[in-house]
């Protein structure tokens, strides 16, 4: 398992999984919401120029922080190993 992903990847992936995307002046902002919609469970952004690069290891632990996993689970999040639900259930544990 690589440490590096692109920008269209973590895009994909993360809108795949039910993360709201917003495009907000240079950033794009992601939000995973649960049955509140007034708060959202997780959030992360990226760079509008950051989608045709790779992101690296660094931003990629920074990312998994922001969204409550480990920088593996990210990684398998991002490679589809980890799904909606499963990520879900993290949260809930998380939340306990």
């Amino acid at each position: 398992m690589s440490n590096v992903r692109s920008g269209r990847e973590i895009d994909s992936a993360l809108t795949k999984k039910g993360f709201i995307r917003v495009r907000d002046g240079d950033h794009i902002r992601y939000r995973f919401y649960g049955a509140d919609f007034d708060n959202p469970l997780a959030r992360t952004k990226i760079s509008h120029g950051m989608l045709g690069d790779t992101i690296g290891s660094k931003l990629l632990s920074e990312m998994a922080r922001q969204i409550r996993l480990t920088k593996h689970q990210f990684l398998e999040l991002i490679d589809c190993t980890l799904d909606e639900e499963n990520y879900r259930n993290i949260l809930e544990e998380k939340e306990n």
